[in-house]
Order: C-alpha cells, then structure tokens, then sequence
C-alpha cells in the first residue's frame, strides 16, 4: 500500500472549446507588450491572415503598425477588464 503525505498528484483537466488568446504586440516606444483587441484560438494562429494591421497602443497612444511575425499570444483579459478599457 501506498502512502501519500499529500494529495496523490492527478491528471490535469482537459480544456474543452477553443482556447482562446489575445494578439499582444510590443509598444516600440515603452517595450510593454499592448492588447491589439483581437483575439484568435491558438489552433488556427498557424493559418490565420492578418488584415487590420494598426491600433492604438494603450502605453504611449500612439498608433501603431504591426504585423503577424510581431504578434505574442497572451491570456484574453477578462470581459470586466475589457468594458473598463473601452470606456477609456
């Protein structure tokens, strides 16, 4: 018989759905990582074309041009998050 100090490690959950990430580009002014607003699943990044290649960075305000080899997958900020940035 086995015995644990802990928890028995368990397998970890599998995510069901897509797997959603924001398209983060880096501010050439501050070098902080800005959210474009658009988001993707990670499966179809590979394939994806990108067409709107402007925003306007949250860092510096200043718009900026950008393109598919200068995006970083990140974490979609959460929908509170979001709302409170449009209202800015």
């Amino acid at each position: 018989m086995t015995e644990f100090f802990f928890e028995p490690p368990r397998r970890p959950k599998t995510k069901r759905g897509p797997n959603m990430k924001s398209l983060l580009v880096r501010c050439p002014a501050t070098a902080m990582l800005s959210d474009t607003g658009q988001q993707i699943d990670e499966k179809l990044w590979d394939k994806a074309k990108v067409k709107n290649t402007q925003f306007k960075c949250s860092h510096c305000g200043a718009m900026h041009d950008w393109t598919k080899k200068d995006v970083i997958l990140g974490r979609p900020k959460p929908p509170a998050a979001l709302a409170e940035a449009s209202r800015k």
